[in-house]
Order: structure tokens, then sequence, then C-alpha cells
């Protein structure tokens, strides 16, 4: 994935979750911020980000926030990605449902039980899946972790996707990491105790979780590779 006129500028305050404030030059910007989590940890003052520029005269921003810069590795913030990359990963193979017969056929934002499902799909036996995708922004020391503020509809998938198991589809929670060099893949237990509790509820009904990196630049984001997810490793 390519974003268009990506320049960097730096980040100065961000008043609300929906806008922030970057200088580049002599020039005091407003940017639309593409992901409404708290990402405390990535936007401090001073820090150097990407943006894209968007010409669309009907908005109110020229420019949105789509990348950090955390001491030297790119981290890309734009929550609408991982599912764009999930479904493209499931469609060309690069993306492995493991246990599973190819995918054959992937659709986007399924209504499943009382919830929207990222992705549904068949395989080559004829059998369904579902997955739901989440994208992970929060690090520390190589370690991956979702998520960065509690997230009840997170937790409401979880508990949809052990309902889908149950009733003899193919359930899948997969978390795409969007930077790279990660060695593992967790829960932030210490903000979501609940949200670890499902998961571990969810796994020994049969869920499966995977984990993809991605690399990251300024300008672009590609999925890379699988990250091993450990449920016990303390963020």
């Amino acid at each position: 994935m390519n974003y268009p006129e990506v320049s960097l500028a730096t980040f100065v305050q961000r008043p609300n979750r929906f806008i922030a404030i970057c200088q580049q030059g002599n020039q005091e910007l407003t940017v639309h911020v593409k992901n409404t989590g708290k990402c405390r940890e990535l936007l401090i003052p001073g820090v150097t980000v990407a943006l894209t520029q968007n010409h669309n005269p009907a908005r109110k921003t020229a420019f949105d926030l789509i990348a950090v810069n955390k001491a030297g590795n790119w981290i890309n913030i734009d929550s609408q990605i991982p599912n764009d990359l999930a479904a493209e990963g499931l469609r060309a193979g690069q993306i492995v449902l493991p246990q599973v017969a190819p995918v054959q056929s992937v659709r986007r934002e399924v209504v499943y039980a009382n919830s929207r499902l990222d992705i549904a799909g068949e395989l080559s036996d004829d059998s369904r899946f579902f997955v739901e995708v989440k994208g992970v922004t929060l690090e520390r020391d190589g370690l991956a972790a979702f998520p960065d503020a509690v997230t009840t509809r997170g937790l409401k998938h979880v508990q949809t996707l052990m309902l889908a198991q149950q009733e003899g589809y193919h359930a899948f929670l997969l978390f795409i990491v969007q930077m790279s060099g990660m060695r593992k893949m967790t829960i932030n237990t210490l903000l979501q105790p609940e949200l670890t509790a499902a998961i571990a509820t969810a796994q020994q009904a049969g869920v499966q979780v995977l984990a993809y990196d991605c690399v990251v630049a300024p300008e672009s984001i590609t999925l890379k590779q699988p990250v091993e997810f450990d449920l016990s490793a303390e963020y």
C-alpha cells in the first residue's frame, strides 16, 4: 500500500482524537489523525510524523497523519489499512490460515450474530471461515501488544468468533502489527485482563490467533511475515 504526496512534519499536539497540530517548516498545519485510539506512546511532542495530502475540497483538513517515527522505527497508525492488508494477503496466499484448506474467496464486512466481522469467506473444501482483524501500534522492547485502550468492541468480537467456531465455522483472530522488528505479539493484560481471559477461552474452543508484521516507510506499508502470538508474554 502506497500513500500519495507524503511529506514529513513535527508533531506538536493533539487537541482531540480526530486532529493534530503539526509543524512543517514555518507552517503550522491542522491535520486529520487516521486513528481514534490514544496513541499516547507515539504522539509525543517533537516526534517526526508522516503526512499524506488530500485534495478533497469538502474536507476541513488537507492532510492525514499516517505514520510516526519512534526511535528510528516507522509505525503506521492508519486504522483503516490493516483490513485492506489482511484481505489482500488472504487473497494472494501471503496470509496462510493454519490447519484448514486454502482460501477460495474473501468478502469484507460481514454481519454474523450481533457483530460485523471484518472478513468472511470460503475455503477450497467449501467450508467457511471468519477473520476479525485488529491493527497493532503498541510495542515495547520488541514486544507488540493490543490494545492501547480498553476495547469493548474487541471483546465482543472475540466472543462472536467463539460462537462462530462452535457453530461449525473456522474462526480466526488476526493481528496486523503495523511495524517491523517485533519478536512476539501479546495482549495488554494489565490494561484489559478480561480480553486476555476471553481470548484464552476462545483458543480453547478452537479459535486460532495469528499475527503478521509489516514493512513500514513514511509513504508505504507492506505485509511482511508471521509473528509469534504468545498470550502469556507480559507487556
